[in-house]
């Protein structure tokens, strides 16, 4: 019976520990977008966390007319992005190569641990620099000092100069560490020979209304575009801290419906497994029952008693498989890098849940036994 409820209980707390764990990473997320930040991706509907796809729409003109026009800048960004394959020695790895102005740092908040960033005349001049994240480090390096060492990227070497900062994994799993950031000029013309960026990232005063501006760079691209006119759907899209908490928001509430299930079917389950153990059992012990009934036990007393059993053992089951659950958990993080959160309420859970299951399997046992005749069943 322990090891049925333990096993119940494991499943809830392995389900809650991802569940908080995605919600911590949400948070997380929401607090590393910035909420005086926007994205501008190529191509119209994109939501966050697509990968990219090819649009030849936006171009530094685009750039060039937001920083003019749009007051409250603090440092904007514009990005080419490519998926492509990174080799150092025997190693590789397939990583994002992202064509970055060194304003890079301050508009996404992300500075370099180790070595530095390239600098304005370097991305004039299509240096071949390059800042890895600590994903690409561990994969092509493992373990030997990355920077001034020469890898390639396609076919191009580079130089690393950089090391960036972890930031984890986003919410829908893509690994933010595995980046490869060089100068935009060098992507645009020496790697990808293209006129058009992927994106750009903007960050504005503490002060600034992100609606407000939100809506005058979509009227600036549209005009830029030729898209005010002719009436057609916009060709970029807007993220903005909002679009991102609904975003977030959505994820949020798969998780939670998934949690509530997997909760509502672990009691049914245990419920209907302890309550058939302790069915069989109460039979067995008949006498027993009768015998304490010939000597003056009520049936309240009976009633008490079967379900004092049923609760410990449903305590020490939960207890057996909230520690599983938690292990299991922080195994499964090490070896696949689900964020997982083990905290205190991850007990609270188990033992709620135990103690439903104890108070539902408890019912039809309970009664069964202060049911008992003490004449007939001692005379059989």
């Amino acid at each position: 019976m322990i090891s049925g409820i333990s096993l119940c209980i494991l499943v809830i707390t392995l389900v809650t520990s991802i569940s908080l764990g995605a919600r911590q990473l949400v948070n997380e997320t929401l607090q590393q977008f910035g909420p005086t930040s926007i994205i501008v991706f190529a191509g119209g509907r994109r939501q966050p966390g697509q990968p990219f796809q090819r649009y030849t729409t936006m171009t530094l003109d685009d750039v060039k007319s937001i920083k003019d026009q749009i007051s409250g800048i603090v440092a904007i960004d514009p990005e080419a992005n490519s998926n492509m394959n990174a080799k150092y020695r025997a190693q590789n790895i397939d990583t994002i190569v992202s064509g970055a102005t060194p304003s890079f740092t301050t508009a996404w908040d992300w500075n370099v641990a180790e070595g530095r960033f390239f600098t304005e005349r370097e991305n004039a001049s299509m240096s071949r620099v390059a800042v890895i994240g600590t994903t690409v480090a561990k994969q092509l390096f493992q373990g030997e000092n990355p920077l001034g060492k020469l890898i390639r990227i396609g076919t191009t070497p580079f130089t690393v100069i950089g090391v960036l900062t972890s930031l984890g994994t986003t919410p829908n799993g893509i690994d933010r560490d595995n980046r490869i950031v060089i100068p935009l000029n060098t992507m645009m013309k020496r790697m990808l020979n293209q006129t058009y960026i992927t994106m750009m990232r903007i960050k504005f005063a503490p002060d600034t209304n992100i609606n407000v501006v939100a809506d005058e760079i979509s009227t600036i691209l549209r005009y830029n575009h030729k898209l005010t006119t002719s009436g057609l759907p916009d060709d970029f899209t807007i993220i903005t801290p909002d679009k991102v908490m609904e975003f977030l928001n959505k994820i949020n509430s798969t998780l939670n419906i998934f949690l509530v299930v997997s909760t509502i079917v672990a009691i049914i389950i245990g419920s209907v497994v302890v309550s058939n153990i302790m069915q069989a059992s109460i039979s067995e012990r008949e006498k027993e029952i009768a015998l304490r009934r010939a000597f003056g036990a009520t049936k309240s007393l009976i009633v008490i008693q079967v379900f004092l059993e049923i609760f410990v053992i449903s305590i020490i089951g939960s207890i057996f498989g909230a520690t599983l659950g938690a292990l299991l958990g922080i195994i499964m993080e090490h070896l696949t890098g689900i964020h997982v959160s083990i905290s205190p309420l991850l007990f609270l859970v188990a033992f709620s849940v135990s103690t439903i299951i104890a108070l539902i399997a408890g019912i039809q046992p309970a009664i069964k036994a202060s049911s008992y005749d003490p004449a007939a069943v001692l005379q059989r």
